[in-house]
């Protein structure tokens, strides 16, 4: 009996490892559609409502949701902070919070090319920045997807086949 409470423990371990990873797999998909959701709200600010950098960050943060939102606050935090610093230093000062939240990174060096840009240039230089951030992610996200449909059904077996591997190693 206290072999099978045992194996059961071995291979749920396992297969709750492979879930974990799978589902690291299917959020990337969604944290980079909410990257490229903010990134064209920040252009509509730009172009259309002429508001300041820090103001059209905080609006974004408000309707957008995490981690995207945060990197936005810290990003217009960074900003109204009166501490001397250009938007580009903002902007690669708040980079750390998409590095933290799981972006890739190739994602988050794609995501600071755009800094030098912000606040430098004027509104239409920036909007074809922005559209090109914009395009790259779309890019980012079909193969996040491609990447997400193969690797989540791998991890959902191979944790519980690991787990059920180990369990007959044990006996």
């Amino acid at each position: 009996m206290l072999r099978l409470i045992g194996a059961a423990i071995v291979i749920t371990a396992c297969g709750v490892g492979g879930l974990t990873m799978a589902r690291s797999y299917s959020i990337r998909p969604q944290n980079l559609q909410s990257l490229a959701t903010a990134v064209q709200m920040l252009a509509t600010e730009i172009h259309y409502t002429r508001s300041s950098l820090p103001e059209a960050c905080s609006r974004i943060a408000a309707q957008i949701g995490n981690p995207v939102a945060a990197f936005f606050n810290q990003f217009a935090a960074q900003l109204t902070s009166n501490s001397g610093i250009s938007a580009a230093e903002a902007f690669n000062q708040s980079l750390p919070v998409l590095a933290d939240a799981g972006f890739s990174q190739q994602d988050v060096e794609l995501v600071s090319q755009i800094g030098a840009v912000l606040g430098r240039s004027d509104a239409e230089d920036q909007l074809k920045h922005l559209e090109l951030l914009k395009t790259r992610l779309q890019q980012s996200i079909a193969k996040a997807e491609q990447e997400r449909d193969k690797m989540v059904r791998l991890w959902n077996y191979l944790g519980f086949c690991v787990g059920a591997l180990v369990v007959l190693m044990l006996i």
